[in-house]
């Protein structure tokens, strides 16, 4: 199972995406410092999100998916697990690039992990400080948090961080 929760299920709470990386990467992340292009090592990429008032399902089904080629093989994973718990959902029928996760999501790295972390509040700040406070490196200052000066969602390490299960 690459699912992982922690706290009681609830349609709202903080997530990372464990994304493997078994090549290097050249990728831009829209318009972020006018779409520059980073070059990504192999080894894991992790994106910190959140979304609440009920949206997490639907917002992990969306970054399982692609906009273009095959969903993410972990996509039937969450289907499944949240069918478990007896939430309908579905997976986007289409979907646009909107947010710096969407470009990676798209990247050939594939989806390893997600992590859930069930509740109301925030807590990407929290989740980007114990990523590396674990050894991941921010990908750029900014990146997929613009409300955050000095944070960043997207975080590199050079292999899976073992101890992310028990954040």
């Amino acid at each position: 199972m690459s699912v992982h929760a922690h706290g009681e299920p609830q349609k709202s709470g903080a997530y990372v995406l464990e994304l493997a990386l078994l090549a290097p990467l050249e990728l831009s992340f829209g318009r972020f410092q006018g779409g520059r292009v980073f070059r990504i090592a192999p080894g894991r990429v992790y994106y910190v999100g959140s979304a609440l008032a009920g949206r997490l399902p639907s917002r992990l089904l969306r970054h399982a998916t692609r906009a273009a080629g095959p969903p993410h093989r972990m996509r039937g994973e969450l289907l499944a697990y949240f069918h478990d718990l007896g939430w309908a959902v579905r997976p986007p029928a289409h979907k646009t690039l909107h947010w710096h996760a969407d470009h990676l999501m798209e990247s050939p790295a594939e989806l390893a992990a997600v992590h859930l972390f069930y509740g109301d509040a925030p807590r990407e700040a929290f989740l980007e400080k114990a990523l590396r406070a674990l050894g991941a490196r921010p990908l750029a200052l900014g990146l997929g948090a613009g409300d955050r000066p000095g944070g960043s969602h997207v975080l590199w390490a050079p292999g899976p961080l073992p101890l992310i299960a028990g954040l």
